[in-house]
């Protein structure tokens, strides 16, 4: 049954489902890598050259083409839950954990990024842009079956909920 890390971007998804992966003996997949792999250009260039409705119409597709016959773990895009019925999609196919990270921890971790596609505009003002994200996202992450608050989560929390 695959595992699916929700949450904005900058909460960890990442790190800690490749740390847990490696503890669970198992694949971790994450979907940015596997759709820049797809379309070969980066997550920017796809949303800067195609835009964003391209970007979710193949993030959907390599979502759902996935062979889940086998455990893993996913990391998705912090908008993945929102568009096409992903977050559906995902909570009938296996367990979602939302890795629930406060506005200021994640402008904290955010502010010098320069490879997230909504920030390659520099006059966008990070915490109005976070907050406005998580506004409307949340109601998507929220259908979550396990909620962590994760400012400062350890992988050990992470596989304790798990077990």
């Amino acid at each position: 049954m695959p595992i699916f890390l929700i949450g904005y971007m900058g909460c960890g998804k990442s790190t800690i489902g490749n740390n847990l992966s490696q503890i669970m003996k198992t694949q971790f997949i994450d979907l940015d890598d596997l759709i820049q792999q797809v379309i070969g250009l980066s997550i920017c260039d796809i949303f800067h050259q195609k835009g964003e409705h391209f970007f979710r119409k193949k993030e959907h597709y390599c979502l759902t083409s996935i062979d889940y016959s086998q455990n893993m773990i996913v990391a998705v895009g912090g908008g993945t839950p929102c568009f096409f019925n992903n977050m559906y999609f995902m909570n009938n196919l296996g367990v979602t954990i939302y890795l629930k990270v406060s506005i200021e921890e994640l402008v904290s971790r955010l502010q010098f990024s320069n490879s997230r596609p909504k920030l390659f505009n520099k006059k966008v003002n990070l915490q109005d842009l976070v907050k406005q994200q998580l506004i409307e996202r949340e109601k998507y992450y929220l259908k979550s079956q396990y909620v962590i608050e994760s400012d400062s989560i350890s992988i050990e929390q992470v596989s304790q909920i798990l077990k």
